[in-house]
């Protein structure tokens, strides 16, 4: 049933989006010839607010702001990719409180040698972590929310080392496999310990193989979508693996009207043993700087 309701919303949306008002990026035309960029700021809310309403009905807002950055240089013998991905939200429900709803910090820089023009050797550096601490909660014996600390800005952080053979056949699609050395960094919150050892570890290198599978296409001017499918295995074994599979549709409305409707599968077994799902439909104003 969900996946039916959001596939109406894009199907309207992409059925109302007047072409005739969409427009380039704030900024574009001021970047030298061998650079491309997509770069899009946006700030994204609701906000439901009942008092004395007789049907069904609970206040509850969320809002989200989120800097996304796809900048990539080119020249004969490489060219220099960075991507960059900040998002930070929360949601507030009557009788419940404020939960985080986005809480992201991304950096990605590769360089792709241009050994032919489909396959390139490359070689770059990730960096992962959140902005705000992260929660849960529970209830005590009296029904008083508990409320747990347990992770923050820099704990866990991930650094990861890569190096590899793409295939990029065209701007829409590329496939990278190679080796990487992904740390983990956590002071306090045991992302990084050795649950095996009686020594509480800070730090945890993991070498092994990943693989970056990307895929974006524009409909038109006003709508596109892109997907991202990113898998590592630690040398250790085949149970070792962690994914991330992120997906968005991206619909602007009117200018700087916009609507986005995502969703996302991790799994990661420090985590969780089981897979993780998150989908989102967002609306609310759009700043593209490219």
């Amino acid at each position: 049933m969900k996946i039916k309701s959001l596939l109406l919303a894009c199907a309207t949306a992409c059925t109302f989006a007047v072409p005739a008002m969409a427009e380039g990026g704030m900024f574009e035309g001021s970047l030298p010839e061998n650079w491309t960029a997509d770069v899009v700021a946006a700030v994204k809310w609701n906000y439901y607010n009942f008092s004395n309403w007789q049907q069904d009905g609970t206040s509850n807002y969320t809002w989200l702001v989120s800097f996304d950055a796809d900048v990539t240089g080119k020249w004969k013998v490489a060219n220099w990719r960075n991507l960059v991905n900040l998002a930070v939200g929360k949601t507030w429900t009557d009788g419940l409180g404020q939960r985080k709803s986005a809480d992201k910090i991304f950096w990605e820089s590769m360089v792709d040698f241009n050994i032919t023009e489909k396959f390139k050797l490359y070689a770059g550096n990730r960096f992962e972590t959140q902005f705000l601490a992260g929660y849960t909660y529970s209830t005590d014996d009296e029904g008083n929310e508990v409320k747990k600390a347990v992770s923050s800005f820099m704990d866990p952080a991930y650094e990861t080392q890569v190096a590899g053979v793409a295939f990029i056949p065209n701007d829409m699609f590329s496939q990278r496999l190679g080796f990487a050395n992904r740390m983990t960094i956590s002071n306090g919150y045991g992302f990084a310990d050795d649950k095996d050892t009686e020594k509480f570890e800070k730090f945890k290198n993991e070498p092994g193989l990943e693989s970056i599978t990307e895929f974006k296409y524009a409909f038109s001017n006003i709508a596109s979508f892109k997907s991202r499918l990113w898998a590592f295995v630690n040398f250790k074994g085949i149970d070792e693996i962690d994914g991330k599979w992120e997906n968005l549709l991206a619909v602007t409305l009117v200018p700087y009207v916009e609507l986005q409707v995502g969703y996302d599968m991790a799994y990661d077994k420090d985590l969780d043993r089981d897979a993780q799902y998150k989908t989102m439909v967002l609306f609310g104003l759009t700043w593209r700087w490219f």
